[in-house]
C-alpha cells in the first residue's frame, strides 16, 4: 500500500501492466498522459487528467501502457496496481523501527533517527536533545525547499525532555515535553532553503 513520490515540477514515466490501473494525488495541477502510438507515426501523448487538489484514478487498462505524469508545484504521488491506493490520508503509512537515543548528557539526535518519525529515550533526569544540522539533514534525503516531515519525540522516563537546535535549524513553538513518562512532542521539520530548516511544534 505505499505510493510513489514525483517532486515538485518533476515528470515521471510509469509502465502500467495490463489489466492494472494507476492512481495519481496531487494539490497543484499535475497532467496525466498516456503515451499512444499508430503505424506509421510518431508516439503521442494523450492526455487523460489534469489534477489539482484531488485523486484521479484511471480505468483499466486492456494492454499494457506507459503512463506520463508531470507534477506542478506541490508535486504529486501515484501507485499502480489492480485497485491501488495512496494513503496519506494519517489511516495508514510505512513507519519503521522507531530510533531509542541513549540516556545521558549529550543527546543528539541524527538525521537518521529523525526520519524514523518516532524517537524515545528513557530519562533518568530532565536532559537537552539536540537535532541534527541542517545540511545533515538535507544530505539524508532529497528535500525540496517547501517539504516536510514530521516526527514526535517521547520520554519514556517521567522527566522533562528540551529538543534543542542546531546549525541551520531553528524551532518555532514550545520546545520540551511534560514531566511524565510517556509525554510526547511532535514536529514538522520544513525545509526554507539549502542546508536549512524550520521545526514547528504541531502538537
Amino acid at each position: 500500500m505505499s505510493y510513489n513520490i514525483v517532486f515538485n515540477q518533476g515528470t515521471a514515466t510509469v509502465s502500467v501492466p495490463a489489466g492494472e490501473k494507476i492512481v495519481v494525488q496531487s494539490y497543484s495541477p499535475t497532467s496525466v498522459f498516456q503515451e499512444v502510438g499508430y503505424p506509421n507515426f510518431p508516439e503521442t501523448n494523450d492526455l487523460l487528467s489534469v489534477v489539482e487538489n484531488t485523486t484521479y484514478t484511471s480505468a483499466a487498462f486492456t494492454n499494457a501502457t506507459t503512463v506520463i505524469i508531470q507534477a506542478g508545484a506541490s508535486g504529486a504521488n501515484y501507485a499502480v496496481g489492480v485497485a491501488p491506493v495512496i494513503s496519506d490520508d494519517g489511516n495508514w503509512q510505512l513507519q519503521g523501527a522507531p530510533a531509542d537515543i541513549a540516556d545521558g548528557g549529550s543527546m543528539i539526535a541524527t538525521a537518521a533517527n529523525i526520519l524514523t518519525g518516532i524517537v524515545t529515550s528513557t530519562l533518568t533526569q530532565a536532559r537537552n536533545l539536540q537535532l541534527p544540522t541542517g545540511a545533515n539533514l538535507d544530505l539524508a534525503t532529497e528535500w525540496a525547499i517547501g517539504e516536510s516531515f514530521d516526527c514526535t519525540f517521547i520520554t519514556l522516563g517521567a522527566f522533562i525532555l528540551t529538543i534543542t537546535v542546531n546549525t541551520g535549524v531553528t524551532i518555532v513553538g514550545a520546545a520540551v515535553t511534560a514531566a511524565t513518562a510517556g509525554s510526547t512532542a511532535r514536529f514538522r521539520l520544513r525545509k526554507t532553503a539549502a542546508d536549512t530548516f524550520i521545526a514547528y511544534r504541531i502538537s
